[in-house]
């Protein structure tokens, strides 16, 4: 949201020609008249306060007018499913002027983090959504309603379905906002003033624009408050320019010039020196303010933890984003999440579907679901023509340390009755021969080391389930860690229908997604592949081929323009599935399988 507010604020984005400002002038006062009638017969009245969702500055006379509903209690609009889309929320007090345009604008965006926390504090709660906040001792409060924690810069949020606490959310301020708007006389916006503020009501952006009487912007002055930088914009209209922004450092010296052009995205940033001359030109504008820096979370709601698996993935992926790099806030989070989840070091469990792929959809190598039994993992997915096991082995760290994949094809069979009906209810395992007669497994542990079995599931005296699921796939991968960060794996294919037992090994450098070097053994160990990224040059790196019994076949150098020179040193090409290097453990195990169902 507060990207958003930046965006609307630089004038070369709403410019308007003298034409154009005509036609707009009629469409203004034809869609006005309704909506000022529609208001009036609401009862909304000036000078009141009033209450509206995802509210946007008024730039032009049109958005002056409010269009979408206002609401004279802020507890109708908590409830909006719109807000989870976006995992924010954000609710304006809104205040109408006696023409009903947009007076004055108190706007607070938050975000909605659904958090891990200990439900034993609701158990004796009904169904319904309640509030609480959370003292300095990290005790719960428990609020009447959604009007006592409006304006604070936390709040918990509890909602209960069915006598099942389903969500636990904080809700942190991410911005305070308030626009103040004037008019000419014939109703154009003439002046607007936006202050943004910190949690302690302490004003640390200002921004002022100034519009004609026609309603077109003329200048804008914005204000850091706190590193008291500046820039002065002027709407100039002179050959294709359509603004020049002036920005000033702390002391009021000029730091640079800054032309916008007409009914372009196009900027010339002309760096100057104290005394005002250029030193340099380039295309990147400065940024006296961090639009996308939400305010910090207070005490102690900074330290629960987030509920990765129903958290908005658009709060997760900057999470995950972070790779492996060194961040020591969403180590710590991550380590407690962990924790909370009852992982333990070395500790060996199954894992619940779907597996968050490597780096994209996990932070580093830290678990983020509750573990799971055997006979939980087995059957997760048994309306799907594949399914996955997953057994994972916990490191010191509180991180994978090996990951073993199964994947499983399964189809439903039909068995004779006359085997089934002496079972009792609950879930059976055998194995068939080529007759279709059926022996039976001891347990769900002795099932899946067969290549192949059946599942049988009985429930109040029927068969409702009838499996039969051939292993298609087995690869483990192991981790080894520097402080937080995987450094190396090794990847084993153990089964495949579509290449040999291979082993890959790689190191990662911190950051970086992708492995900076990788090599490929065959099951006789010898080196049949390598990658390794370099800095020599022109070139960024260099891959090398070899055949099975592991002798260099070819020395390949990709340069940083992406040219390839493939060297034959046998004059012969041995191409394979995995020459695509580099790819982490989850791309390799993805492309086999995409070559398998093929």
């Amino acid at each position: 949201m507060k990207t958003l507010v930046k965006i609307c604020l630089v004038p070369f984005l709403l410019g308007i020609g003298s034409t154009q400002y005509v036609t707009a002038k009629v469409k203004m006062n034809e869609q006005q008249a309704p909506i000022v009638k529609q208001l009036k017969k609401q009862g909304i009245l000036p000078n009141k306060t009033y209450y509206q969702l995802d509210y946007l500055p008024a730039l032009d006379n049109q958005d002056s007018f409010p269009e979408k509903s206002l609401h004279s209690s802020v507890n109708e609009l908590e409830t909006n499913p719109n807000m989870y889309i976006m995992a924010t929320q954000s609710i304006a007090q809104v205040q109408l002027n006696k023409n009903y345009q947009y007076s004055q604008v108190t706007q607070l965006d938050r975000n909605i983090i659904e958090v891990i926390y200990p439900t034993d504090s609701f158990q004796s709660l009904d169904d319904g959504v309640y509030f609480y906040t959370l003292d300095e001792h990290k005790q719960l409060q428990k609020k009447n309603s959604f009007n006592d924690v409006y304006l604070l810069p936390s709040y918990l949020r509890v909602e209960k379905k069915h006598g099942i606490v389903v969500s636990i959310q904080k809700r942190p301020l991410t911005s305070i906002t308030h626009y103040k708007y004037d008019y000419w006389s014939n109703n154009s916006l003439k002046y607007l003033k936006l202050e943004m503020y910190d949690n302690n009501k302490k004003v640390i952006y200002d921004s002022e624009v100034f519009f004609d009487e026609k309603g077109e912007m003329v200048k804008a002055i914005r204000k850091n408050i706190e590193t008291k930088q500046s820039s002065i914009e002027t709407i100039v209209h002179q050959e294709d320019i359509y603004s020049i922004d002036e920005f000033f450092d702390n002391e009021g010296i000029k730091t640079n010039r800054v032309s916008h052009y007409e009914n372009s995205f196009r900027v010339k940033n002309e760096v100057l020196n104290k005394n005002g001359k250029v030193i340099k030109t380039n295309n990147a504008e400065p940024e006296i303010f961090d639009f996308d820096k939400d305010l910090d979370e207070p005490y102690p709601y900074n330290k629960l933890v987030m509920n990765v698996e129903k958290s908005n993935a658009l709060l997760t992926d900057s999470m995950f984003e972070q790779g492996i790099r060194d961040n020591a806030k969403y180590d710590e989070e991550a380590l407690k999440r962990a924790q909370y989840l009852g992982i333990k070091p070395k500790q060996v469990y199954y894992h619940k579907l779907p597996f968050p792929s490597f780096m994209a959809e996990r932070y580093k190598n830290y678990p983020h679901q509750a573990p799971l039994t055997l006979i939980e993992a087995e059957n997760q997915s048994p309306q799907e023509k594949y399914s996955d096991l997953i057994k994972v082995e916990i490191d010191n760290n509180y991180q994978y340390k090996k990951i073993d994949k199964t994947k499983w094809q399964q189809v439903a069979i039909s068995l004779p009755s006359a085997q089934l009906k002496s079972l009792e209810n609950g879930i059976h395992f055998f194995v068939i021969n080529n007759r279709g007669q059926l022996t039976p497994l001891n347990s769900v542990e002795e099932a899946i080391a067969q290549p192949t079995y059946v599942r049988v599931e009985k429930v109040m005296g029927k068969i409702v389930s009838t499996l039969q699921k051939n292993r298609v796939q087995w690869l483990t991968t192991e981790f080894d860690y520097k402080k937080n960060s995987p450094i190396r794996s090794k990847l084993t294919v153990i089964e495949s229908h579509v290449v040999p037992k291979l082993v890959i090994e790689s190191e990662y450098e911190s950051g970086q997604y992708l492995p900076v070097s990788q090599v490929i053994k065959n099951a006789q160990g010898n080196i049949i592949r390598t990658y390794k990224t370099v800095k020599k040059k022109n070139i960024i790196a260099i891959l090398e081929r070899f055949n099975e019994q592991g002798v260099k076949t070819n020395h390949i150098e990709i340069s940083k323009q992406r040219d390839i020179e493939n060297q034959y040193l046998d004059n012969k090409e041995h191409s394979q599935l995995y020459d695509e290097l580099p790819f982490n453990p989850d791309g390799f195990e993805m492309l086999l399988f995409e070559h398998f169902k093929k």
